[in-house]
């Protein structure tokens, strides 16, 4: 049994050091920080919007997918292995949060049960808003799969989404609920804009 838990609090440590590699260091710092929850379908901006927040303001951006490829070589991972990376991302995001850094979580976050735990965990040490970005289907698929693909850089992972995958991650959608402090931005060339409005107003 102690053998066990030693070899998973290994792996443990290993995941984080490699999610560590993934992680886009900016330098805004509050003493309650904020973190901006992106949600989206592939091909809606949430990287785009993630890297102006970051040159733009400093903030540290999380990638769900570049943590996840840095931890499994892959993006194309199991539902265990895509909470298992979420889970390890929280853990890279509350030591950030202890060093009071700004945060952008960059991923699709459809589901509410994992943006749910974004708020529970993180907002125990800083102000977390969620900003859902959303854009006509065609638009959205054309952005995924004109782009380039890249995997040699852990902090800027790019793949392309065949339409059976976007579907299937349409399937996986939970709109925002009431509860949620979540800001609807519409992916069109007005999209910094929009962010940057709602930025000003929380630092």
């Amino acid at each position: 049994m102690t053998d066990k838990y030693n070899r998973e609090i290994k792996d443990l440590h290993s995941y984080v050091n490699k999610a560590k590699k993934a992680v886009n260091y900016g330098r805004l710092k509050r003493e309650k920080p904020l973190v901006v929850v992106l949600m989206g379908l592939p091909g809606s901006g949430k990287s785009y919007l993630a890297n102006f927040l970051h040159k733009k303001y400093s903030f540290t951006t999380l990638s769900g997918e570049n943590i996840t490829h840095a931890i499994f070589g892959t993006e194309k991972i199991s539902s265990g292995q895509y909470k298992e990376a979420y889970e390890i991302l929280r853990t890279v995001a509350r030591e950030l949060l202890d060093q009071k850094l700004c945060l952008v979580v960059d991923g699709t976050n459809l589901k509410y049960e994992f943006r749910k735990q974004i708020y529970e965990e993180a907002g125990k040490l800083a102000e977390v808003v969620l900003f859902y970005l959303v854009v006509e289907d065609d638009v959205a698929l054309n952005r995924a799969n004109s782009r380039g693909e890249e995997f040699g850089d852990p902090k800027k992972i790019l793949s392309k989404c065949p339409p059976e995958t976007f579907e299937s991650f349409k399937l996986k959608l939970e709109l925002p609920r009431e509860k949620e402090k979540c800001f609807k931005l519409k992916s069109d060339e007005t999209l910094f804009e929009q962010a940057n409005n709602i930025v000003k107003k929380f630092i």
